[in-house]
């Protein structure tokens, strides 16, 4: 059974524009890299630098690891609403969730698992054991992988390899996360080009953010030139995001970048799981010394992971979240809640409804 159940009008979902787009143009716009190449660390830094998003092959995580959580997973979600939550407690904001995303409003075609890598805020072991023990090997390997992809980040910046990683993998109070996320199959039919979402537009607050998907399509990003994109759904591979504080951190030479996922409109589910690797509440966010040039000025403000966690928290989906930390407009940002890309409703493209953000 699907526990996710259809709303009584259309409008309770969001429909979003989705110009149609050239499979072969769309997957030439995402950068590929190797992880075990000898210039990976320069391809990863090109990555970040023009796209801010890549996928990530070679990785060295087996098969089963990823193929294990995904059956498990779908298990799971197969069950009858209540044992969810019974066995994870609803999403305040870790645990299980239903189309409601965060407290503050949005919504999309969507069940969820939310769970907490760094503490005990979610008691994992009231999940079904073969899940949980799924969960708990796929979170080690893509820990390592996100581990990875920081030294190379790093290494790419010209700064000490080490540097990224310690605010992340196994840092004392750190903020590491796993999302998984389930998009059955949408009965709701949108309207000439528009789709129903299933996750909103936005960026990730954190440094970075690691995702795996079954082979089902959905997740798009958006390219610096305002078109959006969909990337090609690829179960063997990872594909890593630039978040917001890896922004401040390299002074705005790597760009979070927009994603948002559409609902499946055919008969399979879309199953994805992201890691998210934030560092200490306690952690200082500001442009790293050794990337500063000679006279350059700070784009952005100092502020903790945990200040801006909570400022995250209050702003909107379409909003320029860094906006307030800038000490300087970078011109190539567009205005605090403008959206070039006009929404869909009932039909008809209108300006994007005003939506609540949630950080994770």
């Amino acid at each position: 059974m699907v526990a996710i159940t259809a709303p009584s009008s259309i409008e309770q979902i969001p429909l979003m524009r989705c110009p149609k787009a050239n499979a072969g143009q769309a997957a030439a716009a995402i950068p590929c890299v190797d992880l075990s190449a000898p210039g990976a660390a320069a391809a990863v830094a090109d990555a970040c630098r023009s796209v801010g998003f890549f996928r990530a092959t070679n990785h060295g995580v087996p098969a089963g690891v990823a193929d294990a959580l995904e059956s498990r997973a779908m298990a799971f979600f197969a069950l009858p609403a209540q044992d969810k939550v019974d066995m994870s407690g609803a999403a305040r904001p870790l645990g299980y969730g239903s189309k409601t995303i965060g407290s503050n409003g949005d919504v999309g075609w969507l069940e969820y698992l939310l769970l907490s890598v760094s503490s005990n805020s979610v008691k994992v072991s009231s999940l079904p054991p073969p899940l949980r023990t799924a969960l708990e090997e796929y979170t080690a390997a893509v820990r390592e992988v996100g581990g990875r992809v920081l030294e190379l980040i790093a290494e790419g910046l010209g700064v000490d390899r080490a540097l990224l990683r310690s605010m992340v993998v196994g840092r004392e109070g750190g903020d590491e996360l796993v999302r998984v996320n389930h998009y059955p199959p949408c009965p709701l039919r949108a309207p000439g080009d528009c789709g129903v979402t299933g996750f909103g537009e936005h960026t990730d607050p954190q440094i970075i953010s690691v995702l795996r998907s079954n082979c089902t399509a959905g997740l798009q990003i958006k390219l610096r030139d305002g078109r959006w994109v969909p990337v090609p759904p690829d179960p063997e591979s990872f594909f890593v995001n630039v978040g917001d504080s890896l922004q401040v951190l390299t002074n705005g030479r790597f760009r979070s970048v927009k994603h948002r996922v559409v609902a499946p409109e055919g008969a399979q589910s879309r199953l994805s799981v992201i890691y998210f690797g934030g560092t200490a509440a306690s952690q200082r966010i500001a442009p790293l010394p050794q990337v500063m040039r000679d006279g350059e000025q700070s784009l952005y403000r100092e502020f903790t992971w945990g200040e801006y966690k909570r400022a995250a928290y209050k702003t909107r989906l379409g909003d320029h979240r860094l906006g307030p930390f800038e000490l300087r407009a970078a011109a190539s940002e567009p205005a605090q809640g403008a959206d070039p890309q006009p929404h869909c409703s009932s039909g008809t493209c209108m300006p994007q409804q005003q939506q609540v953000a949630q950080v994770y």
